[in-house]
């Protein structure tokens, strides 16, 4: 992902690229297409052991390095798009976590195909239910995207306020979306 940005942060700081970047990033991107299953998900071993958070990073992977002008694959970008769609259509209320409905959330935002009433709903009704700092940020984000600055505002400051207060991570903590506290 990283190297979807390389070519534009060596030509602001004058830096001259690695003329094999752009090669690296298409394999890197014919590479995410293999690990895709029939129904759109993708795996980190293969397409047949996907889960939703790995999903909604490759598509927002492939959606960075189709804005970046990289050659998308379009039914497999779509396909992914849609599964991330059914997902957020389908999935039940949850009590913690939502990490990767958030990601799914914000990348569909990404895309202009965010549902708007869920986002609202998800903002003014379970916000303090997401378990992370980053996924309220996504949640944010995703708000900001589609134009409703205000929730988008409240979602990333609820953010920020877990950051102020997150405990020291420790050896046991494990994360879902990869990240850390």
């Amino acid at each position: 992902l990283p190297l979807v940005y390389a070519e534009l942060v060596a030509t602001r700081t004058g830096i001259n690229m690695d003329p094999e970047v752009k090669e690296r990033v298409q394999k890197a991107i014919d590479r995410v297409f293999e690990m895709q299953d029939s129904s759109g998900a993708f795996g980190s071993w293969g397409p047949s052991s996907h889960n939703m958070w790995l999903t909604a990073y490759a598509a927002d992977f492939l959606t960075r390095a189709r804005e970046a002008g990289y050659k998308i694959d379009p039914r497999g970008y779509n396909s992914a798009l849609d599964r991330l769609a059914n997902f957020i259509a389908y999935a039940q209320d949850f009590k913690s976590g939502g990490g990767d409905r958030a990601y799914a959330r914000y990348v569909l935002a990404r895309n202009g195909r965010a549902p708007m009433g869920e986002l609202r709903y998800y903002s003014d009704a379970r916000l303090n239910r997401f378990s992370t700092p980053i996924a309220k940020a996504q949640l944010g984000a995703a708000l900001g995207l589609m134009g409703e600055r205000q929730r988008a505002t409240t979602a990333i400051s609820a953010a920020a306020n877990d950051l102020m207060g997150a405990p020291a991570v420790t050896t046991a903590d494990y994360r879902q979306d990869y990240g850390s506290w």
